[in-house]
Order: structure tokens, then C-alpha cells, then sequence
């Protein structure tokens, strides 16, 4: 009994941790993120850089926001904070999606899709009119109202498409 257990728990049965699924969808999500957030704010005006520069305005309040460059002190530091808030929010995703496909033999599009704009929806409300001022992202000093918009999108399609690439490539329900 045990080793059935064990099997259908395996990461070779799909059934990988949610704390490894998190960090997949996470980065992948982030990742995105980040890429139209500066593709938006080089757009409107700004450089590609000045949105994950400005994520670091909770550490460094005065100069976060107008670094629009490549600096190790707020690009990486930015991109870090970024990179860990997506996995955080992977983790409700991971949770949510795996709560809606529960029983499901297969992955259902429509239910991921549902859990990752669930997901990024509620990382908007707790960003923007939860979490003090200081602890928001910091993406709007660079970008228009539409493009912070897009920048949520782009999150949710990242968490869904990390996620349904990865029930394809593992060839069932993870």
C-alpha cells in the first residue's frame, strides 16, 4: 500500500510538490511580467529598466524611482523582489488551480485560466489597495493605467501557460 502511495505521489507520476510547481509558474510569470512592463514603459516613455528599478523604492525610497539605468544595486536587487513576490503569488495560484481540477483525469485549460486570473487579480488588490505604499511594486511611476493593467495579464498568462506546458510535457494532471 505504501508504494502505491508512494508512485502516484512521485514527480514521475506528475505530481510534483506545489512548492516546485510555484517556482516554474512563478518565474515564468514574472518573467513576463517584468518584460511587458518594460516593453510598456519604453513605450510610454521611460526605459525598459525603470519599472523593476522602481520595485526597489522599499528599500531605497529616495532614488528608486528615478534610476532608469541598469545598476546592480536596483536592477537586480528589483528583479529579485519581482522574481520572489511572482512565486509567492504562484504558490495561491498552484493552490487554487489544483483545488479546481481536483478529481479532473486530465488538465482543463478554462480551470487554469480561471485560477491565474483569480490569482492576479487578487496580487493587484493586495499590491495597489492592501499593502502600505511602500510595499506596492512601484510599477506605476513608469507605466499608464492600461499598461499596469497589462502588467497583471501578462502575470495571470504566465502562470497558465507555465502550468498547462508543464501537464503537457508530463502527459497528465500536475
Amino acid at each position: 500500500m505504501e508504494s502505491i502511495r508512494r508512485a502516484r505521489c512521485s514527480p514521475k507520476a506528475g505530481h510534483e510538490p506545489v512548492s516546485r510547481r510555484a517556482l516554474q509558474s512563478g518565474i515564468a510569470a514574472g518573467t513576463l511580467a517584468a518584460v511587458f512592463a518594460g516593453w510598456r514603459s519604453a513605450s510610454e516613455g521611460s526605459t525598459m529598466l525603470a519599472p523593476i528599478n522602481a520595485v526597489t523604492h522599499c528599500i531605497w525610497p529616495r532614488r528608486a524611482f528615478s534610476e532608469t539605468g541598469f545598476s546592480l544595486r536596483f536592477t537586480l536587487t528589483g528583479l529579485a523582489i519581482h522574481q520572489a513576490s511572482a512565486v509567492f503569488w504562484a504558490m495561491l495560484f498552484e493552490a487554487a488551480n489544483a483545488r479546481l481540477a481536483r478529481g479532473a483525469p486530465r488538465t482543463d485549460p478554462v480551470a487554469t485560466a480561471t485560477a491565474a486570473t483569480a490569482t492576479a487579480a487578487t496580487a493587484y488588490i493586495v499590491d495597489y489597495h492592501v499593502v502600505p505604499e511602500r510595499l506596492t511594486p512601484g510599477f506605476d511611476a513608469h507605466l499608464s493605467n492600461r499598461s499596469l493593467a497589462g502588467v497583471y495579464v501578462a502575470l495571470a498568462a504566465g502562470f497558465a501557460v507555465a502550468a498547462l506546458l508543464r501537464s503537457r510535457l508530463q502527459g497528465d494532471r500536475s
